[in-house]
C-alpha cells in the first residue's frame, strides 16, 4: 500500500469512528439529528414498535409527544381534563390515529352494544369538555385521523377541534360535533392542506365566521362528507378567505 493510500485509510477509519460516536448519542430524524429523550433500547422495550394502543388521556398525550410513535390506536373514549389541547404536531412528524373502540383486543371489526358486527361502532370520542381545542398541526407535520368523534372543542381563536397551520390533515370516517371557535368552529386551515373523507360536521358554532370550517389559502378537498346532513362541497384551492356555516358550500345555503 502506498503512503497516500495508507493515509486515506487512516482518515476513513477516524471519520467512521467519530460518526458512530455521534450517532450513539443522537438520533437522526429526517436530515437532522436531535438529542433523544431516552435510548432506542428503552423505547423499543416499552412499545415494541412504532404503534401503540392507548385508553387514557395521559397515555394519549405521552404517545403524541414521543417522536418514535407513528400510529396510535385509541381503545376507549377519552375526555381532556386539563384545559389544554393535545400536544401539537410540528416539523417532520407524521402521525396516524385510529379509533378502535368496541373491538376487543383481537377482533378485526367492531361490535355494537347488541353484539352485531358494526364498523360504525369503532368510533372513539375525544371530548375536550368545552375547555380547550383538540388538535393543532403545524407544517410540514401531517396528521391522519380515522374513526374518531371530536366533540366539545372550544377556543378563542381558530379551529375548535382541528387547527391546521401550513400542515396537512386527513379526516377519514370521522365526526366533528358541538365544537366552537372564533373562526372555524370545527376546523380551520391556514395555508395548509385538509381532506375530508366520509366525515360529518354537526352542530358546530363560530363567534365570527365558519361555524363548521374556516379556510384561508392552501388546499381542501371533500368526498362523501356532510355539513348538517347536507353534502359538503369543496374540491379546489381557494386563495383567500372561505368559510362554511350551516350550508353545503360558499353561497349555497340550505333550502
Amino acid at each position: 500500500m502506498t503512503p497516500a493510500l495508507a493515509l486515506l485509510a487512516t482518515l476513513l477509519v477516524a471519520v467512521a469512528t467519530d460518526h458512530n460516536r455521534f450517532a450513539s448519542a443522537y438520533t437522526q430524524e429526517g436530515g437532522a439529528y436531535r438529542f433523544p429523550t431516552g435510548s432506542n433500547e428503552l423505547h423499543r422495550a416499552k412499545y415494541g414498535d412504532s404503534r401503540v394502543d392507548v385508553a387514557t388521556e395521559a397515555d394519549l398525550r405521552a404517545a403524541m409527544e414521543d417522536p418514535y410513535i407513528s400510529e396510535i390506536w385509541i381503545r376507549s373514549d377519552i375526555t381532556l381534563t386539563n384545559s389544554r389541547p393535545l400536544p401539537a404536531l410540528r416539523n417532520l412528524r407524521r402521525l396516524t390515529m385510529v379509533g378502535r373502540c368496541n373491538y376487543g383486543w383481537d377482533e378485526d371489526i367492531a361490535r355494537s352494544a347488541g353484539g352485531a358486527r358494526d364498523p360504525d361502532a369503532a368510533k372513539c370520542v375525544i371530548d375536550a369538555d368545552g375547555k380547550s381545542g383538540i388538535f393543532e398541526v403545524y407544517g410540514p407535520a401531517r396528521l391522519d385521523l380515522w374513526d374518531l368523534s371530536l366533540t366539545n372543542g372550544d377556543v378563542d381563536g381558530f379551529g375548535g377541534a382541528v387547527a391546521v397551520t401550513y400542515g396537512r390533515v386527513e379526516l377519514n370516517h370521522c365526526e366533528l360535533r358541538g365544537n366552537n371557535a372564533t373562526r372555524g368552529g370545527a376546523v380551520s386551515n391556514w395555508h395548509g392542506e385538509i381532506n375530508f373523507h366520509a366525515t360529518e360536521l354537526v352542530d358546530n358554532t363560530a363567534v365570527r365566521s365558519g361555524s363548521h370550517v374556516y379556510h384561508w389559502g392552501g388546499l381542501m378537498k371533500t368526498a362523501n362528507s356532510t355539513i348538517q346532513g347536507k353534502k359538503f362541497l369543496c374540491n379546489r384551492a381557494p386563495a383567500s378567505e372561505t368559510y362554511w356555516d350551516d350550508d353545503a358550500g360558499p353561497g349555497k345555503p340550505f333550502p
